[in-house]
């Protein structure tokens, strides 16, 4: 809360983001509601964006009529439209975008972080293409630490699929007028 407090009172505009390290709608937030009293505090610092990251954007539905107030960007992140394997104990992919089209259609900014993009795996364009109508900006990443996650993929097999499928992506994004933001990482593959 004290860190919120110091925030509201800064007079300079800033981005700032919750949270990239946690997030901050777990299960526990339907009790403690301390996500919901941060962005209480941060609704009435009127000069600042503030982008919300949560896998679990249902419950940051709650929170709408706060997010409203402000410069609040609701967002999450996909790897599939629909393939769960890889996060079995996070909210479907389904449902994250529902939770984003609700968010959208009840006035709130949205946004959506496509990360880790993971060979093989993730398809940035079919993810864009069904998100298109309620998605106000995108962020790409690319998949790091790929070996301790016991991934056997080569850098260079990694830059040759990325060159071929995120240009793609990010082709669609400009012919729909999106914003988007190419993390350094992924951008080091790349020919931009």
């Amino acid at each position: 809360m004290e860190e919120a407090k110091k925030y509201a009172k800064m007079k300079k505009p800033r981005t700032i983001v919750i949270s990239f390290t946690s997030d901050p709608y777990p299960g526990i937030e339907k009790e403690k509601r301390l996500t919901r009293r941060v962005l209480e505090i941060l609704s009435f610092a009127k000069q600042h964006k503030i982008l919300i990251l949560t896998k679990n954007p249902m419950l940051a539905l709650r929170d709408l009529s706060i997010m409203k107030h402000g410069d609040m960007w609701l967002g999450t992140t996909l790897i599939s439209v629909d393939k769960t394997e890889l996060e079995p104990k996070a909210p479907k992919p389904s449902d994250r975008r529902l939770a984003l089209y609700l968010a959208k259609k009840r006035g709130v900014k949205t946004w959506l972080s496509i990360e880790p993009i993971i060979p093989q795996i993730t398809d940035p364009v079919e993810i864009i293409e069904c998100t298109l109508d309620y998605v106000d900006y995108y962020v790409l990443g690319s998949f790091n630490y790929t070996k301790i996650l016991g991934f056997e993929i080569t850098e260079d097999e990694k830059k040759a699929w990325y060159r071929k499928h995120v240009p793609k992506a990010i082709s669609l994004l400009k012919s729909y007028g999106k914003r988007f933001f190419v993390k350094k990482e992924l951008r080091r593959y790349l020919e931009l």
